[in-house]
């Protein structure tokens, strides 16, 4: 009998995965990067990026509910587009779930380095990897691979002690923060350009890549207990959770920042001289607990979140493995049930990554335009799927589809602009090879791959590379943020129904889901 993935996952684990997910590298950066953006603002700005983080859930809430298999992203694409569509926003996932493993260990060393100075060298404006340092990486990575490789419920055990500690540090050191030192008057000191600042903060900060780890409860939904009830649930309370350790992190962090470092304002802001920023900030007020408090979670935070993305990085590949959108096999199991090629394949290009890895803030812009790209294809594949599969059991449904489902893709493109133009261009072009090259392939071997219903691709990341050569900041059209909100709406507005419409006329038989019935084609 063939090895299947095992069920083997319930709801409270499900949960501390998403909060995994979440709070890895993030919360040891996004609240300084975010702070010398938007100053204050910040604040504000992880409500905005909560608010659109929850309406991209509520999206995935449904499409988790209907689709309870593993490595979902690269299967909702080929289930209402087809082949090529699902070969770019699966692609597109895994590209940046492959990549987050590398993030984390770059920064579990940056901090690690104020202790142990010979893992990284200092590099100008950021810190890169000794020989050392990159021997002591990969190590991580191997470890990371073997945990994984014993199958999701031992991964699920690690997950769940790790996550407890990770729920209660960033609370016990943001509080301690904001109660000695609590320079309450640094909120009242606000950044020039405010509204800029706010989106600046939200793409490139941090922000959205640290609130998107809620996707995490659909990539493993081939392996959760009631997944119709479970994965829906796991994703809005543990992006509640994270979302509110995030806002008082950065109200902790706003008011513990001395003010004589203030004194050019918080763009100029500069804590990176022992390690990492809170325990540059820790060291400086005299809190070596806290200091070290922060270094033990330097290694938990983002060790339990690179671990969680390389299991998950290797479920999409072991779908799309599946599916035969990569070779087939990327979709072989063990006796275990665990795609072992695949997280082989992801240990593999994350420690490549190791060496192409610039600064943390620049990866994180660069996979945020990535990740969102591949989230832009739900509201498309929800509203898509109403029509193909109208009866299919949906546990969860979101009321005003069109609407929401329309809000959401909005959005989605608001922010891979937010993110820059480097990071969107670059992101594009890693995207639009590949599946240039796959249809090529395909062409030659007269294999077909649904052409007209993936089209929309093309003109969707046409446009978004148009907008931002024309109209974003420095551009020769340069337009004020409200004016670029609007022309960016009206882009997403206009190519909404075309991709839409352009959906098979039903779903996929290609798709590894008991949703459709395999079948023999041409």
């Amino acid at each position: 009998m063939a090895a299947t993935l095992q069920r083997d996952l319930g709801v409270n684990s499900l949960i501390l995965t998403v909060v995994t997910g979440t709070i890895g590298s993030g919360w040891l950066f996004a609240p300084y990067f975010c702070a010398r953006i938007a100053g204050p603002a910040s604040l504000l700005a992880w409500v905005i990026g909560g608010v659109m983080a929850f309406l991209l859930a509520l999206v995935f809430a449904e499409l988790g509910a209907l689709v309870s298999s593993s490595g979902a992203l690269a299967q909702l694409p080929l289930l209402s587009h087809g082949r090529l569509s699902g070969f770019i926003g699966g692609w597109s996932a895994w590209i940046s779930y492959v990549s987050l493993p590398t993030i984390e260990v770059l920064a579990l060393l940056q901090y690690l380095s104020s202790v142990l100075p010979w893992l990284t060298r200092d590099a100008g404006s950021s810190q890169d990897l000794t020989g050392s340092g990159q021997l002591v990486a990969v190590a991580l990575l191997v470890l990371f691979t073997w945990i994984n490789l014993a199958g999701v419920n031992q991964l699920a055990r690690w997950i769940d002690g790790l996550t407890l500690w990770k729920l209660v540090v960033p609370l016990l050191v943001s509080i301690s923060l904001m109660l000695i030192a609590g320079h309450w008057s640094n909120l009242q000191l606000p950044v020039q350009g405010q509204q800029d600042t706010l989106v600046d903060a939200i793409g490139s900060g941090g922000i959205l890549f640290s609130l998107l780890g809620f996707r995490t409860a659909m990539d493993l939904a081939g392996e959760v207990r009631n997944p119709q009830r479970n994965v829906p649930l796991a994703m809005g309370v543990g992006l509640g959770l994270c979302l509110l350790i995030y806002l008082v992190l950065q109200l902790g962090f706003l008011v513990s920042v001395p003010p004589e470092a203030l004194q050019q304002g918080w763009s100029r802001l500069s804590l990176s001289a022992h390690g990492g920023p809170l325990v540059a900030l820790a060291t400086g007020l005299g809190l070596g607990w806290v200091a070290t408090i922060l270094l033990i979670d330097a290694v938990v935070s983002p060790g339990a979140t690179g671990m969680a993305y390389l299991g998950i990085s290797a479920r999409v590949s072991w779908m799309m493995g599946e599916c035969r959108l990569l070779p087939g096999a990327l979709g072989r199991l063990n006796s275990r049930g665990v795609p072992h090629w695949s997280l082989i394949s992801s240990l593999v290009i994350s420690t490549l990554l190791l060496w192409l890895a610039p600064s943390w803030q620049d990866v994180v812009s660069f996979l945020t335009s990535t990740l969102i790209i591949a989230l832009a294809m739900g509201p498309v594949s929800l509203l898509a799927l109403r029509r193909q599969l109208p009866n299919a059991p949906r546990r969860f449904q979101i009321p005003c589809p069109w609407l929401l489902s329309s809000m959401a893709f909005v959005m989605a493109t608001w922010a891979t602009s937010w993110s820059g133009r480097e990071a969107l261009e670059g992101a594009v072009l890693v995207i639009a090879v590949p599946s240039l090259i796959y249809a090529l392939s395909n062409a030659w071997k007269g294999q077909p791959i649904e052409l007209t219903s993936g089209l929309w691709w093309a003109l969707y990341l046409g446009l978004l590379i148009l907008d931002m050569e024309l109209f974003s900041t420095g551009q020769p059209l340069e337009l004020p943020m409200g004016w670029h909100l609007a022309v960016l709406a009206g882009l997403a507005m206009a190519v909404m129904p075309l991709a839409v419409n352009s959906a098979l006329k039903d779903a996929s038989p290609h798709a590894l889901t008991p949703l459709t019935q395999p079948k023999e084609t041409a």
